[in-house]
């Protein structure tokens, strides 16, 4: 899966990160938070069969490094 792939699929999943690319910072994305970060894990787990925690969410500071979280 490219990374453009990945990101399509985590924009049909997570509204926040509509219009975003992987060079958006997380912290301008206007409803990034802790319900934001919640959909991410979620998403990771049913798309992806992926376990990753909030620290790890977290920890990213932008779109393409939440992206290099998936497979």
């Amino acid at each position: 899966m490219t990374s453009a792939e990945k990101l399509q699929a985590l924009q049909a999943d997570v509204d926040v990160f509509v219009g975003a690319t992987e060079h958006t910072s997380l912290a301008s994305l206007p409803h990034w938070g802790s319900l934001a970060v919640l959909l991410v894990i979620l998403h990771c787990e049913t798309q992806h069969g992926l376990v990753v925690t909030g620290p790890q969410v977290r920890g990213c500071t932008t779109v393409g490094d939440l992206l290099k979280l998936l497979p």
